[in-house]
């Protein structure tokens, strides 16, 4: 069976890539790697300040920066292992011809190509339910009482609202349109970045095409203010249509996930609607991965690192990827998030 290194399995996923998934993607699109598993973030809630008039007769003055909160994070582990036995890569695979002559070697750099494929993708997947934490709350929490683990990231985020009585969007008294309108201006003028994308669940955006206020603003056709033009992007994603007056496009993301107790939980919580920018709200931060090979601790500055070691006494080969991310918003208050219903 032949030996893989580290760096061979690292330059190998740098040439993959990588399996991306639709809030990480678009809200966290930038990476940074750190040297050490605790990393500092700095998080702002940003003020536009003017240049200051000065006198002729002085220099000038001094501007105080924008306060910032730094955090210092502990960053979580994930590290999913996959086992390959000897009966793994002597038998036959599903789908593999009965006559097949590939060797035992073939067979295992075939798994291994589907092993490492699959744990990165475990991994995504735990990367979009931080993202989605961070987006809904400002915050995620890490607990596992078996491993003695609790760790805490909470970014102070406000920008939430959960409407009630006649402001729900399944009341004709509601106003979508002027809300979403007003929660985007608000956004701009706390942080200068102009929101052009809303993601609602499934039951907003049908409360929302359904609306009589929104069904006469598509009727309106010269302004073409609201124009619903329902396309499926992928199987989980589809476009509803664009609101003109505020230049933003509206999506549904229709993903699920299996959480920690093996519940099945929609990505975005029935009732909900995000405003943000498509150009992202902040990046991913990897805290350094520290694993032991040939005796020696090696720490790697890598957002994903992987481990394969034999279990000689069983005959097993393991195969471990390890991943620190964090979700890191640049300005807290860039986004909102509004339950509707």
């Amino acid at each position: 069976m032949p030996d893989y290194t580290t760096r061979e399995m690292l330059d190998a996923l740098e040439q993959t890539p990588p399996v991306r998934t639709f809030l990480s993607r678009t809200f966290f699109p930038g990476s940074n790697t750190h040297v050490a598993e605790t990393i500092e973030i700095d998080v702002k809630k940003g003020k536009r300040k003017m240049a200051p008039f000065v006198s002729p007769r002085k220099g000038g003055k001094v501007m105080v920066r924008d306060g910032f909160k730094t955090n210092t994070i502990k960053t979580p582990k994930i590290a999913p292992e996959r086992a390959i036995t000897v009966d793994d890569i002597t038998k036959r695979s599903i789908g593999e011809n009965v006559y097949t002559r590939r060797t035992p070697e073939e067979r295992e750099d075939e798994l291994l190509a589907q092993d490492m494929t699959d744990l990165q993708e475990a991994i995504e997947r735990r990367k979009e339910w931080e993202a989605r934490e961070v987006l809904l709350s400002g915050n995620f929490r890490v607990v596992d009482e078996e491993e003695g683990l609790d760790v805490q990231v909470d970014y102070n985020f406000t920008n939430k609202e959960i409407l009630a009585g006649e402001e729900t969007w399944d009341k004709e008294s509601s106003e979508p349109i002027d809300l979403l309108s007003e929660k985007r201006r608000y956004i701009i003028q706390k942080t200068g970045i102009s929101p052009d994308i809303i993601i609602m669940a499934a039951d907003a955006a049908k409360a929302f095409m359904k609306h009589p206020k929104v069904r006469e603003a598509m009727d309106i056709r010269n302004l073409k203010n609201v124009v619903i033009e329902p396309l499926i992007i992928d199987p989980a994603l589809t476009f509803i249509g664009k609101i003109s007056e505020i230049g933003c496009e509206i999506y549904t993301y229709d993903e699920w996930y299996l959480d920690d107790d093996g519940d099945e939980q929609p990505i975005i919580p029935e009732g909900t609607v995000i405003i943000a920018s498509s150009k992202g709200i902040g990046s991913f931060e990897y805290g350094a991965v520290t694993q032991m090979e040939e005796g020696k601790f090696i720490t790697y500055e890598a957002e994903v690192v992987p481990k394969m070691w034999p279990d000689n006494e069983n005959e097993v080969k393991k195969l471990r990827m390890t991943s620190r991310p964090v979700p890191r918003p640049y300005d807290v208050d860039s986004w909102y998030v509004l339950t509707v219903l």
